[in-house]
């Protein structure tokens, strides 16, 4: 197998609120570049044209459609009742429809090359099986993760990962996690060293597993700007000396959104040691593991910052070495649609003391994966892992933290992109020229392709510089074809068709039940 992708929303392709342009995400562009046939030698989940949960563009591209560009007054009556027909589409499809948890993915679908559930940290990459999103979704359990509402399907994010574990719905795979098929792909057996049968009692045949992308984490602080507010792990989750045993739902009952640094520590050395025993009996002799780094999630333009600034020292890890630097922070943090009168009132915002907690614990995080890694390159299997530093990238891409002067080199064929594109929300005027933003989508925390096929890019130029090669031999390269009739700004949308409508979610008056509409959506992507 030359590629397989264990991961969290950006590794599948989440997009808008859902996983509905998989065929665009990062690592489907990385398996093209490496020659892989998408969907052939490298297979993911598509979904449904609503997505899952519940794609914020499409929804919005209908009330464009139905609307035009502006609501007008008495319009208003009848969009709230549009927005729930879409929602309850959604939920149609994937509670009683073709989608649904009882139906496998398809006829012939065993497994996918990527396993990334949108919703995961690091501990459900070993502990969430199809036999656990069976148990939440047929018992009708609550959601498990923090959410001030339910929309759409109820447990979208189980829902997802069952298709995606298990998308045969064959029982002889209801105890596989994300770790679990990384092991069979890569050895040929399952962690107790048995061989595996499928449903029709047939040996699963392995090849080994080239070359890893596993990039977890974001999920284990995000939810932290998705409510604005903390709920930080209480440092303890696995004492020392105590066996690791706790199970998922144990854990996530108590709907924390950020964990401790010792925490995060405690569940990633989980993480990278089975993968670094599964690995080190792979079948493939040359082999990588490509490691993101966790970004800061207060970049992520669903919060902005609003009120004076102040430059804060804050450590940073460069080339793998820890310095000493300083990073602009806002008074206040905020939904996007808001200002800091808004914000005062309504109580909705983070202060600028809690984004420089959230995004110390990320670097804290960071500093954890860069010394497993450093532990892991000494040892036996020395320069296989590699770290793709997707939190620089992201800092370096920052409009406003930068004050408007970001130093992340682009690629070439965005240099010169008119209009350009930034890190600020999504905002095109009623003419359909996009006046901000392009590489953040709809849900302010997601990537657009352009956003994605920037993700690819760096993480094509590490795999150039450690040596990985495409089908043919030859060193893969960064040139991901922007333009053209297939280029990736073609086929992101957001950009080459823009929206004439996103003005209505910036409104002070009625357009605001819009806006708080859209939260609410985008606020239940943690209802997982």
């Amino acid at each position: 197998m030359k590629l397989f992708t264990i991961g969290d929303s950006v590794s599948q392709g989440f997009m808008s609120l859902a996983a509905a342009r998989t065929d665009n995400s990062f690592s489907t562009l990385i398996a093209r570049k490496l020659g892989l046939t998408p969907n052939v030698d490298y297979r993911f989940a598509d979904w449904n044209n609503v997505g899952i949960p519940l794609d914020i563009e499409y929804l919005m591209r209908e009330l464009q459609s139905r609307y035009g560009s502006n609501i007008g007054g008495f319009e208003w009556l009848t969009v709230l009742q549009t927005i729930n027909r879409i929602v309850d589409r959604a939920e149609d499809f994937y509670e009683r429809g073709d989608g649904r948890a009882e139906n496998p993915y398809d006829d012939h679908t065993q497994y996918f090359n990527n396993v990334a559930v949108w919703g995961f940290d690091v501990a459900d990459s070993f502990q969430v099986t199809p036999r656990i999103c069976k148990e939440i979704i047929f018992n009708k359990q609550k959601p498990t993760k923090d959410s001030l509402i339910t929309f759409g399907p109820d447990n979208p994010m189980y829902r997802t990962a069952l298709k995606v574990l298990n998308p045969s719905l064959d029982e002889n795979f209801d105890d596989f996690s994300q770790i679990d098929w990384l092991c069979l792909h890569a050895t040929g057996k399952d962690k107790s060293g048995n061989d595996v049968v499928d449903k029709n009692a047939k040996k699963v045949e392995a090849e080994g597993v080239e070359n890893l992308i596993l990039w977890l984490g974001a999920n284990n602080a995000l939810g932290t700007v998705i409510n604005l507010r903390i709920n930080q792990t209480p440092n303890g989750l696995n004492a020392a000396g105590r066996p690791y045993e706790y199970e998922h739902l144990k854990r996530s009952v108590f709907r924390w959104n950020l964990w401790h640094p010792d925490d995060f520590r405690a569940d990633y050395q989980v993480m990278i040691k089975q993968v670094d025993s599964i690995m080190s009996k792979n079948l493939k002799d040359d082999w990588k593991v490509l490691i993101g780094t966790v970004p800061l999630v207060t970049i992520a333009p669903l919060a902005k910052g609003i009120g004076e600034t102040t430059e804060v020292p804050v450590e940073k890890i460069v080339d793998g070495k820890q310095k000493q630097g300083s990073s602009l922070y806002y008074k206040y943090y905020t939904y996007f649609p808001f200002e800091e009168e808004f914000a005062i009132e309504t109580g909705r915002y983070l202060t600028m003391q809690d984004a420089v907690h959230i995004d110390n614990c990320i670097r804290a995080y960071n500093r954890i994966i860069a010394e497993e890694v450093a532990k892991l390159n000494t040892g036996p299997n020395e320069g296989r892992y590699v770290i793709v530093d997707t939190c620089k990238m992201l800092e370096d891409l920052a409009y406003k933290r930068n004050a408007g002067n970001p130093p992340y080199q682009l690629p070439d064929a965005l240099k010169f992109l008119y209009p350009p594109v930034n890190t600020k929300y999504y905002h095109a005027d009623t003419e359909g020229k996009l006046k901000q933003g392009g590489l953040f989508s709809l849900d302010g925390v997601h990537p657009t392709a352009i956003g994605h096929g920037i993700i690819a890019y760096e993480f094509l130029k590490t795999m150039n510089s450690v040596g990985i090669k495409d089908v043919n031999g030859k060193l893969v390269n960064s040139d991901l074809g922007w333009v053209g009739e297939n280029g990736i700004f073609q086929s992101d949308y957001l950009y080459s068709q823009p929206l004439r409508n996103t003005q209505e979610l910036y409104g002070k008056d009625s357009s605001a039940s819009l806006a708080v509409r859209v939260l609410d959506l985008i606020k239940g992507v943690n209802a997982g």
